[in-house]
């Protein structure tokens, strides 16, 4: 069944926000202590389980895999980032005020195409790339979920909110399943059938577009979440790249929010031209890295991470955690959440089947091996820190300034980091600039310049600089004076027939036969 709650406005925290109905039926905003609680899931051990026979307890460790989830300074971070997305989108759409009803019948008379490549720079589109299984979608969906009503109804106003909607991009990078994505959700969230109306078996995605935008305007949607960005990289017709560009026209014709979820296989999506690059970190893109291990000590987040999903044991005696065993757990999954986690369930499943309530370094050697020979080609390339390994992988492919090199001493590598950094930096961004066009002969001058200009800015900030020094306005060239351009006029050209006064141009035409007389026709 369907909820659409009826709003309930709260005093807003800024001034900003006042007399905006949209933002003060949402939730007030959370604190960071306030984030990490509602974003913390624990499941329960329950003590009478812990005597259950095996095949029943491996059904209750089931719980690790879908209600655990540990919070980090990334999760309230990107809590942040929606939060205020949200807010700052509904500021430009005001259904209090008269302007609202005419900016919501202009939307059908847009050319969409024509502004997306005209489009400036107060686009309201962010994104949160990272290795595949370090809880980027678990993240968002915990924080949108967050915001207790999806849909909220305005009686005052006769007007129906729609606080998110995320869509997941589909396998084949398809726009036009992509556009049937939307509808579909538009329809969960709300019971409506924009699917059947809007979906017709010769429609494209060019055609939805404009229907797309009507509706994303009529229900005030406050952020628009597309999951797996990087699968329109599947898409060779070019439909991705209009479709991309569609999707963050919106932010600037009709102020809703974009965010782009992702493996960093979607940079590739956004750099092709600067305009793209520049929207995809317009509101602080978020870098979702695997927890780091460079840190030593109960403060590191990957320590903290552990111990906590170390607590989960369903034995009647737990097996206590060794610093040997962190070690080993981080070298098995190189920092990626869910694959400790699913490690951590399978261990414990193994054990109470086998009758050895008891997770060992050999058992867990021993599952990673067995249970999880799948990912060995990719755990094997984070762990050479090499480059060209992990580059060989798409889900893998993380900043050049993230790898970490395990077997030099800790001194060593900060040096060898910051040497390497610094050249692949360097590389991959002449590589960009010659992929958007810039000539091979200037591309690293530019990047030259922008690296020592900004040299702790990332990828993305370093082609919005280039662009920006590109679009300085030139210097203006003295103006030389021309010949005003006399009117040449014709033979009852109705120029000639103004009057001084506007009753004798209105005779004047008249009687030129310009205007018609009806009462002849009465």
């Amino acid at each position: 069944m369907i909820n659409i709650h009826q709003a309930e406005y709260h005093d807003p925290e800024v001034e900003d926000y006042r007399g905006h109905p949209l933002i003060n039926a949402l939730p007030l905003l959370n604190s960071p202590q306030d984030t990490a609680k509602l974003l913390n899931r624990y499941p329960k051990v329950r003590g009478c389980e812990k005597t259950l026979p095996g095949y029943i307890r491996r059904h209750a460790m089931m719980r690790i895999l879908d209600e655990f989830l540990y919070p980090t300074k990334t999760h309230v971070q990107l809590e942040q980032m929606i939060s205020g997305m949200i807010r700052r989108g509904y500021l430009g759409r005001n259904i209090a005020t008269r302007d609202y009803q005419k900016n919501l019948n202009s939307v059908d008379h847009l050319d969409f195409e024509a502004i997306a490549r005209n489009a400036g720079n107060s686009a309201l589109a962010s994104s949160v790339l990272g290795c595949s299984g370090t809880g980027k979608t678990t993240a968002v969906e915990a924080i949108l979920s967050g915001y207790k009503h999806q849909a909220i109804y305005h009686p005052d106003y006769q007007h129906t909110q729609l606080v998110w909607l995320k869509l997941d991009c589909p396998h084949d990078g398809s726009a036009k399943s992509l556009c049937i994505h939307f509808f579909r959700a538009v329809d969960n969230a709300l019971n409506t059938d924009y699917e059947s109306l809007y979906v017709k078996a010769r429609s494209s995605a060019e055609s939805m577009l404009g229907d797309i935008a009507r509706i994303a305007a009529l229900h005030s949607i406050g952020i628009l979440v597309i999951d797996e960005i990087q699968h329109l990289q599947a898409a060779r017709s070019g439909g991705s790249k209009r479709l991309l560009n569609f999707f963050v026209t919106l932010t600037n014709v009709i102020k809703v929010p974009v965010l782009f979820v992702g493996t960093p296989k979607a940079l590739e999506l956004f750099s092709p031209t600067m305009r793209s690059a520049r929207r995809a970190a317009q509101f602080g893109g978020l870098p979702w890295n695997r927890f780091e291990r460079m840190e030593q000590g109960d403060n590191a987040e990957w320590d903290r991470f552990i111990q906590r999903m170390w607590k989960l044991q369903w034995f009647e005696n737990a097996t206590p955690l060794t610093e040997a065993m962190k070690d080993l757990f981080w070298e098995l999954t190189q920092g990626i959440a869910h694959i400790a986690v699913t490690l951590f369930y399978l261990c414990q499943a193994r054990a109470v089947m086998a009758g050895r309530e008891l997770i060992d370094q050999e058992l867990v050697q021993k599952v990673f091996e067995q249970e999880l020979s799948m990912i060995h080609p990719m755990i094997k390339a984070l762990q050479s820190g090499r480059e060209s390994e992990i580059r060989k992988f798409a889900d893998l492919d993380i900043p050049s300034d993230k790898i970490r090199i395990f077997s030099q001493p800790e001194e060593e590598i900060v040096v060898e980091e910051e040497k390497t950094s610094s050249k692949d930096r360097l590389i991959e961004l002449i590589e960009m600039l010659v992929k958007m066009g810039i000539g091979k002969d200037i591309a690293p001058i530019a990047a030259a310049q922008a690296l020592a200009e900004k040299p702790d800015e990332d990828l993305f900030g370093l082609v919005a600089h280039i662009k920006m020094l590109g679009d300085k306005p030139k210097r203006q060239t003295r103006k030389t004076k021309t010949t005003p351009l006399k009117p040449c006029y014709i033979e009852n050209d109705i120029r000639l027939m103004q009057g001084a006064e506007p009753h004798s141009t209105y005779n004047n035409l008249k009687k030129e036969g310009v205007v018609l007389d009806i009462l002849a026709y009465l």
